[in-house]
């Protein structure tokens, strides 16, 4: 039987499940030995079509690539390694594969390379981060207390009315500023000011008081607002020497540090080294008079 003859009886079947079909009929005809009968079960009634194959399912999770690069994400001391070319590639991928449970030691080193060759730019950027810092100013506030309220409007209309009482013209210098975040109002001021403004706060309101604090503000060039860095540049130097920032906040081109009494005088020195020729009295404005004469 020919191959159209046997697609006119069955047209429903594939060439694939016709063949055996065809070399039967082929050897009926050459006067070869009958077949033996189809088992039960295997008439042509009951033959399912062959199924196609299935590609296996990927395995879920993130791929080596993303979890070695997430990996290095979460550990800033290794990525600056690597943009300084310090660290072994296959101890890298041991720790990276001991601790993330993977198996691939090549596939986990290949992707360290290329994250590496992905932060080549790195050095550019933190020159620029560099210069910015070093070209700001530092400003110096002692015996500052911080005042935490619920975000009440009522509440921060008094407050913003008793500041504009308290705060005399310039040129003199006070320091008295308000940050409203979605549940609370922060008050960064003078300890002299909290006689006035503690009255004033309803006892439900007030969330806490903190005194004895200091501030050190960066004044820098306009172009920090653009430059990425330059903030977590400050706070990993501050983090590296283990002190605690009570306090941050950026505006326009003031980066302001809250400190405790007993970690400000290691702050003062570690910042005023970031600025350029190691800080000086020409880079440092100095205290407030009212501060400066209250100086513990």
């Amino acid at each position: 039987m020919r191959w159209p003859a046997i697609y006119r009886l069955w047209p429903g079947l594939s060439s694939t499940e016709l063949l055996p079909f065809a070399c039967r009929d082929h050897r009926r005809a050459a006067g070869g030995a009958r077949p033996a009968p189809a088992p039960p079960g295997d008439s042509l009634n009951t033959r399912t079509p062959l199924e196609p194959a299935v590609p296996p399912e990927k395995a879920a999770g993130p791929s080596v690539a993303d979890a070695t690069r997430a990996y290095i994400d979460e550990h800033p001391s290794i990525r600056s390694a690597l943009a300084d070319d310090l660290l072994n590639f296959a101890l890298l991928a041991r720790k990276i594969l001991s601790e993330r449970e993977l198996r691939n030691e090549e596939a986990v080193t290949i992707a360290c390379r290329r994250y590496q060759r992905g932060i080549a730019h790195a050095p550019a950027e933190l020159a620029r981060v560099r210069e910015i810092v070093e070209g700001s100013r530092l400003e110096v506030h002692s015996r500052v207390a911080i005042v935490r309220v619920t975000d009440d409007w009522e509440l921060l209309d008094r407050l913003l009315s008793v500041g504009r009482d308290m705060l005399p013209a310039p040129p003199r210098r006070r320091l008295f500023q308000l940050y409203e975040g979605t549940q609370a109002v922060t008050i960064l001021c003078e300890e002299d000011f909290l006689t006035t403004l503690l009255p004033i706060i309803p006892e439900e309101n007030l969330l806490g008081v903190e005194r004895g604090l200091a501030t050190l503000a960066f004044r820098s060039d306009p172009a920090v607002a653009e430059t990425p860095g330059v903030v977590a540049y400050v706070v990993d130097a501050l983090a590296r020497r283990g002190i605690n920032c009570r306090e941050t906040v950026s505006v326009y081109t003031d980066s302001i540090f809250v400190f405790g009494n007993a970690d400000v005088i290691e702050a003062y020195q570690l910042l005023t080294s970031l600025l350029g020729g190691g800080g000086g009295p020409d880079r440092v404005d100095p205290l407030p008079h009212e501060s400066r004469g209250q100086q513990s």
